[in-house]
């Protein structure tokens, strides 16, 4: 097992750090102004996004996911965050271009700059991972399809979060009052 961990980790580590960070800090400073956030991914990479939502309204931003039962309109001075490895899943696809046509700003993270989606989007953060189109110039990851693409997408979310905290000047004691408290 320990062969596994150390691939994982190893791929994470590397990938992580190639991020852009301009794009970044762009992507960062629209969340932490944005109105309202809608995020759009479908299977594992939805499941990522999740994890976004939970986590940014703990810090007051509010955001669901497309699909939601309690999911808002998105005015101009919201965004469609998209996630998508390749850019070119439909679903995510058909919403940025109805997102683009109401004039509502976009952002893509995946792995393929020329893709679609990027081209329709205004900020994008491109991560280093595989697609399910597997061209030969993607990074050449050992786990199975676009799963270092999930992994780094779910972890993106934390890294981003810590950045607003910094940015807010918040502690972990101010998040935890938008915490459930059923638990």
């Amino acid at each position: 097992m320990d062969k596994h961990i150390e691939i994982v980790l190893d791929e994470l580590n590397e990938t992580l750090r190639c991020i852009n960070d301009n794009d970044l800090l762009n992507l960062v400073n629209c969340l932490n102004k944005a109105e309202y956030v809608i995020v759009v991914g479908v299977g594992r990479v939805l499941i990522s996004l999740k994890a976004w939502v939970k986590r940014f309204n703990h810090l007051g931003i509010p955001m669901n996911y497309l699909g939601s039962e309690t999911e808002l309109p998105v005015s101009k001075n919201g965004l469609v965050l998209i996630a998508s490895s390749s850019g070119e899943s439909l679903v995510p696809l058909s919403i940025a271009k109805i997102a683009k046509k109401m004039g509502i700003k976009i952002a893509y993270i995946g792995c393929t700059p020329d893709s679609h989606i990027s081209k329709l989007s205004s900020l994008k953060v491109i991560l280093k991972g595989r697609t399910k189109k597997a061209r030969d110039e993607e990074y050449k990851s050992k786990q199975p399809m676009s799963t270092l693409f999930e992994q780094q997408l779910f972890l993106l979310g934390d890294i981003i979060a810590l950045k607003i905290m910094e940015l807010r000047d918040m502690s972990e004691l101010d998040i935890k009052i938008h915490h459930a408290n059923l638990e």
